[in-house]
């Protein structure tokens, strides 16, 4: 009897053992695989904002990394872009990525653009160099020039590159990234972007993904990130798998103000709506096809109404009419949204010269003197006045 009791123990203890042995297993898997989850844990695309700043920590790079299994989007913010922070306070993101940190700057981006940004990335340009020297130099390709003043340089100097296939070397692809404009920032936004798909291309999907991933184990250490190892590795291998076709890159749309004697860049909140819709959210955009257009001539030029419709219905516009507007003053041209604004977008990409979008509660004496001539279901009335370009 004390014999069989001292066996079932020793049973009771074995399966103790193993039922503790069971779970470190178990615990340790699970921990060992948060690196590999971390990414796709919250959807199917994976967000990581890329910061890139100078020895003093001076921001000159803010772009977000959005990928998936098959496509990536390089989405560029100017470095003055208008953020609020947790407090409700306003403030340009360079200033805010400074006080706050490079999580509460992704945050509050996210938050811009209603797209979560969990991750980030900043790096210093000496990171960005000694890649592009690992590399034997990176080629970028410029469908236009890229005119900028290379600060890097003593004394300072200004570059022109010809569209075509460039060599950078490290010094000069840091100082295509981050130096300033002739045409502001979108300039450097522009010259970015470039940088930044030729070095996915060039740097991670053209080599074989053991060098890449040796790579990443190199420089990852002085990285400021809240990516795990593991996290980086996956991302790494996800885009050495995308094609360079399916790697699109864009950049926040805004406009310069001052606001309680800060300069800011104010994004504009519809055409951003629409280029995250269709970059990160897999929505498809508005065509000229689907926007419907009732043109006036505002300006008194012979026959600019109809030459203005002849030139949106080429580019696949619908153009409900033509008349002549209330007066031959106007000295700008005017869109008038009459259903959804994001149409009045679509329109004034495909002009060539600056228009005002209005409403017609805000642009109520001229709408209401142009009312009867606009045809139910229009979206929009354009008037075209002074200086309006058309091919």
């Amino acid at each position: 009897m004390m014999r069989g009791n001292k066996v079932r123990k020793q049973v009771l203890v074995y399966a103790g053992v193993a039922l503790v042995l069971a779970a470190a297993i178990a615990t340790w898997f699970v921990l060992s695989q948060r690196g590999t989850d971390q990414l796709f844990g919250q959807g199917e695309r994976a967000n990581i904002l890329l910061i890139g700043h100078d020895v003093v920590q001076g921001i000159d790079s803010l772009t977000l990394l959005s990928f998936s299994a098959s496509d990536a989007v390089l989405f560029s913010f100017p470095i003055d872009v208008r953020l609020r922070d947790t407090a409700g306070d306003f403030a340009p993101a360079a200033e805010l990525m400074l006080s706050a940190g490079a999580g509460e700057a992704a945050e509050a981006i996210g938050a811009l653009i209603g797209v979560d940004i969990p991750f980030y990335v900043s790096f210093e340009r000496n990171h960005l160099e000694t890649w592009v020297e690992a590399l034997g130099g990176i080629e970028v390709a410029l469908s236009a020039s890229a005119i900028y003043l290379d600060s890097m340089a003593d004394p300072a100097i200004r570059i022109e590159l010809r569209p075509g296939e460039h060599l950078l070397d490290g010094v000069g692809a840091v100082a295509f990234a981050t130096s300033v404009s002739e045409n502001g920032d979108i300039g450097r936004l522009t010259r970015q972007q470039v940088l930044f798909r030729s070095l996915i291309h060039q740097g991670i999907a053209a080599l074989g993904l053991r060098s890449v991933r040796t790579a990443v184990r190199d420089i990852s250490p002085p990285l400021e990130t809240n990516l795990s190892k593991a996290a980086l590795l996956q991302a790494v291998g996800v885009l050495h798998e995308i094609p360079a076709a399916s790697l699109r890159a864009d950049h926040l749309v805004g406009e310069i103000v001052e606001i309680d004697g800060v300069t800011y860049t104010q994004p504009n909140v519809v055409e951003t709506e629409r280029l995250v819709a269709a970059l990160l959210k897999g929505l498809e955009l508005l065509t000229p096809g689907d926007v419907k257009i009732m043109v006036f001539n505002g300006n008194g030029i012979r026959s600019m109404a109809a030459t203005t419709a002849d030139y949106l219905r080429a580019r696949g516009f619908q153009v409900t009419g033509i008349a002549n507007a209330d007066t031959f003053e106007y000295d700008t041209s005017y869109v008038i949204v009459l259903s959804d604004e994001s149409k009045a977008w679509v329109l004034r990409d495909a002009l060539l010269s600056d228009v005002r979008i209005v409403f017609p509660d805000t642009f109520s004496s001229h709408y209401e003197a142009l009312r009867d001539s606009i045809p139910a279901g229009t979206d929009i009335a354009l008037i075209a006045g002074a200086g309006l370009e058309i091919e």
